[in-house]
C-alpha cells in the first residue's frame, strides 16, 4: 500500500487525550495499535466509543522530499505486532511487518530524499531492507534491524524503479508469532488476486530461527501453497493456525517443526520434512481472514471476511459455540485481538460492492455477564485497516500524553483506490 496523506491534527482529539491520561499514567491501561494506511495508530481505549487516538508509529516525514524535519519513526508498517520472548536475546523489543525501503525509494519516483541517506545514526536512514519485519525498541523506535527473506537483486534496484514481482515470502507480510524457543513465524500473503492461479505467487508460512545471536538470519518455508496467507496465531502446545483466506479454510501445523535451516537444505529453502498439516473447522466461517484465541480457555474467535461477514467463536476442536458479531453488525473484518477484560477489538475492510476496499473502520465487542454486546466504533474512514494488536501501556515505553493525536484521514481518499465522489464515505453510526 502507498502513503496516504493525513489532514491536520483535530483540537478536540488532543482534548480528550490530555482528560484521560492523567489518572491513566498511575496505573496500565489496554492500548489498541492498528496499522492502517502504512501507520499504527493508538487507541487509548476508555470503554466508550471514538476513544482518543494518537500516532504510535508514522511512515514519513512531514515532507519526505527534503531533509528538513525528520519522522518520530519513519517505517511503513502492516499488520500485527509481536514481542520477543522474555530471555531470548531481544527482551522488550518487537516486530511489525514493514516494507519502507521499497515504498519510499523504489516504488516511489522520484525517491524520498532519504533514500539517499547511508549513515545508520540518522534519524532519516532506511536501510535497503526487502520486506519483511521491522525490530523496534520498548519506545517504537526503530532499532536498526530486519528480519526478511532473500529477494535476489533486491538492494541493487535503481531508486525510483519498480523491483518487480516479489519472491515468495517477501510478497505483502503481515503477522507474526514466536514459539518457546524465539523462533519467529510470519507469513506473507502472496498475490491479492483470488484468480491469481500461478503457484510463485501464493503466500507462505516461514519459520525464522533465533540463532545464537537472536539475528534470525536464517529461515525455512513451512508452506509455500497458501492462497492470501492470513496472520498466524499459537496454541499452548505450540501448534500454528493460520487461515488460507482464498480457500475458504484454516489450517492447523503440528510438529514436527524445523529446527534449523539444515532442515530446508534446498534451492526452495522448503522444509524437507514438513509439519502435520490438517483442516481446522469452523462451520459458519465462509471466508475466514483471522483467527486468535480466547483468554483463558482453549477457544477460538474466527472471523469470515465475506459471505458473510461474521465473527464466531469455536471450541479447540473447532466446534461452534456461539456467534460473537452475526452477519449485518460488521463490516468485512480482518485483524482481531483481545484486551485484558475480555473485550473483542477488530478491523473491518468495508468493502465495496466490487470488493474494492473502503473506507476502513476498527471497532470492539464488550461482554456483560459473558454475552457479546453489540459492536461499537473505534475509528473510522482509515485505510486498509488490518492488524490489531492489544498491549498494557507499560509494555512500552513510551508517554502517550506526547504523541500526537491521529488526525480524522479525509475519507475520500481513505480507501485503497481512492474515491474522489465521496460514493464509500462511512457516514455510519456504527
Amino acid at each position: 500500500m502507498m502513503p496516504i496523506a493525513r489532514g491536520r491534527a483535530l483540537i478536540a482529539a488532543l482534548g480528550l487525550a490530555a482528560l484521560l491520561l492523567p489518572h491513566a499514567a498511575a496505573r496500565a491501561f489496554d492500548v489498541v495499535l492498528s496499522t492502517q494506511g502504512e501507520y499504527m495508530d493508538a487507541y487509548l481505549v476508555n470503554g466508550t466509543p471514538l476513544p482518543p487516538k494518537v500516532v504510535f508509529i508514522d511512515p514519513d516525514p512531514p515532507n519526505p522530499d527534503i531533509l528538513g524535519t525528520p519522522p518520530r519513526v519513519g517505517r511503513h508498517v502492516n499488520g500485527k505486532l509481536c514481542f520477543f520472548p522474555r530471555g531470548k536475546g531481544l527482551t522488550g523489543k518487537f516486530v511489525v511487518a514493514d516494507d519502507t525501503y521499497r515504498e519510499a525509494c523504489l516504488d516511489r519516483n522520484p525517491p524520498q530524499a532519504r533514500c539517499s541517506v547511508t549513515s545508520r545514526g540518522s534519524r532519516f536512514y532506511t536501510g535497503k531492507d526487502a520486506d519483511g519485519w521491522a525490530v523496534f525498541k520498548r519506545n517504537g523506535k526503530w532499532a536498526k534491524r530486519h528480519i526478511h527473506t532473500g529477494w535476489p537483486g533486491f538492494e541493487t534496484t535503481p531508486q525510483g524503479t519498480d523491483p518487480g514481482q516479489p519472491p515468495q515470502g517477501n510478497a505483502d507480510p503481515q503477522g507474526c508469532v514466536f514459539d518457546a524457543q524465539g523462533n519467529m513465524y510470519g507469513n506473507d500473503v502472496g498475490s491479492g488476486d483470488p484468480s491469481d492461479t500461478n503457484p510463485a505467487h501464493h503466500g507462505t508460512l516461514t519459520v525464522f530461527f533465533r540463532g545464537p545471536q537472536a539475528r534470525y538470519d536464517s529461515y525455512c518455508f513451512l508452506d509455500k501453497n497458501l492462497a492470501q496467507a492470513g496472520m498466524p496465531a499459537m496454541d499452548d502446545a505450540g501448534n500454528i493456525y493460520v487461515p488460507e483466506t482464498g480457500a475458504a479454510k484454516v489450517w492447523k501445523y503440528s510438529p514436527p517443526f524445523p529446527t534449523s535451516a539444515a532442515d530446508c537444505n534446498s534451492v526452495d529453502r522448503l522444509v524437507t520434512t514438513p509439519p502435520t498439516k490438517t483442516i481446522f473447522p469452523t462451520p459458519g466461517v465462509t471466508i475466514p481472514a483471522d483467527i486468535v484465541r480466547v483468554p483463558g480457555t482453549d477457544h477460538w474467535y474466527v472471523d469470515s471476511v465475506l459471505f458473510p461477514p461474521v465473527i464466531n467463536e469455536y471450541d479447540a476442536n473447532g466446534v461452534f459455540v456461539r456467534t460473537i458479531a452475526p452477519p449485518g453488525t460488521v463490516k468485512n473484518p480482518i485483524g482481531m485481538a483481545v484486551g485484558s477484560d475480555g473485550t473483542l477489538y477488530f478491523a473491518e475492510l468495508n468493502l465495496n460492492a466490487d470488493f474494492s476496499t473502503g473506507c476502513g473502520r476498527v471497532s470492539m465487542v464488550r461482554f456483560v455477564g459473558g454475552m457479546p454486546q453489540p459492536p461499537e466504533l473505534l475509528g473510522k474512514n482509515l485505510s486498509f485497516p488490518d492488524g490489531v494488536t492489544v498491549v498494557d501501556s507499560k509494555q512500552l515505553k513510551v508517554n502517550w500524553a506526547k504523541l500526537p493525536p491521529a488526525p480524522e484521514p479525509d475519507p475520500r481518499s481513505c480507501n485503497g483506490e481512492g474515491s474522489p465522489s465521496g460514493a464509500f464515505i462511512d457516514r455510519s453510526a456504527y
